[in-house]
């Protein structure tokens, strides 16, 4: 396993959250929300493996799954309970 590629899906990961946050609606149900996670993730996962040259299967899962499970866990562990996240996705949704 290549360790340029696992630390990028780590560091892209961490981020993904607030970049999520963006295009998240407060008002979206959670289903929505997980499955815009998902598209963003496979998306920043692939990205990944393009930008360290890795475009084979295992490293493009590797890293999709790398930078999912670190999605998850940093928006539940850390940007969530600061309140950033929400903050973020309040501050980017239109105003009725």
């Amino acid at each position: 396993m290549d360790t340029n590629l696992v630390m990028w899906g780590l560091v892209v990961g961490f981020f993904m959250p607030i970049l999520i946050s963006v295009v998240q609606q407060p008002s979206w149900s959670q289903p929505v929300r997980s499955i815009i996670m998902f598209i963003a993730s496979a998306i920043a996962g692939f990205g990944t493996a393009w930008f360290e040259g890795k475009l084979n299967g295992v490293d493009i899962t590797t890293a999709v799954l790398i930078v999912m499970v670190t999605t998850i866990a940093t928006y539940k562990g850390f940007w969530q309970p600061n309140g950033v996240s929400p903050k973020v996705e309040i501050a980017t949704s239109p105003k009725k």
